[in-house]
């Protein structure tokens, strides 16, 4: 069941479904750069990252500065600085990599990798605001009541029994697994299909690309014919 339960969100996740979604999870007193130059001085070759085993400044980790657990992919980072009532200014995520450059105040940008969130650090004290892809709970327990069960998304009941149905049926070899299979499927289409659909309400644009809309030097595509 644990199986089947992780392949409907893994297949949810990459259509978007908002029930994946976690928003405004936030890491408050994010300290500043510690390189070699020592705390809160800048230093070009020290980046800084934010793990599921806390929070590396350039030099230790602060565990109590961690990445959510159920988190699977960021989407969006923003920051503001700590101990202040300023709206949270989102931060950009540079194609290729962050450069080399001396901290500021401010983070500025991010890059995921290594399922940590890097920067290039900062030389004042900030928060970050998170919105990331997460998973939901799976369930394991020797006294689980199967009848009981609740799995977090709505009218997923017949395509998770499909899928479990395939999951047995390839164990024990059924002469209808074809059947079974194709029903999956189905189930699952219907399912993200309505999830597509509800996305279709949203007015999307396309980022600008290059040096439209930006200073990022590292993102110019070709920039003598611009």
């Amino acid at each position: 069941m644990n199986s089947a339960i992780r392949a409907l969100y893994r297949e949810l996740r990459n259509v978007n479904d908002p029930a994946l979604i976690y928003d405004n999870y936030i890491i408050p007193g994010v300290t500043p750069v510690n390189g070699a130059n020592g705390p809160g001085v800048p230093d070009p070759a020290t980046q800084v990252y934010v793990g599921q085993d806390g929070y590396f400044d350039g030099t230790q980790i602060w565990p109590n500065l961690a990445l959510p657990n159920n988190m699977m992919y960021l989407e969006k980072v923003w920051e503001r600085q700590n101990n202040t009532n300023n709206t949270f200014v989102q931060m950009r995520q540079p194609q290729g990599g962050m450069g080399s450059r001396p901290q500021q105040p401010s983070f500025i940008e991010w890059e995921f990798r290594n399922n940590q969130l890097w920067m290039v650090g900062s030389t004042q004290v900030n928060d970050l605001r998170l919105r990331y892809w997460g998973s939901l709970p799976t369930f394991y327990s020797a006294t689980l009541d199967f009848a009981s069960t609740y799995v977090p998304i709505i009218d997923c009941t017949d395509a998770l029994a499909y899928k479990i149905a395939v999951m047995y049926s390839r164990m024990l070899g059924t002469p209808g697994l074809p059947d079974l299979i194709g029903e999956a499927k189905e189930q699952m289409h219907q399912l993200k299909n309505a999830v597509v659909k509800r996305a279709q309400t949203i007015d999307y644009h396309r980022p600008p690309y290059g040096t439209s809309g930006t200073t990022d030097t590292n993102n110019v595509f070709f920039a003598g014919w611009m």
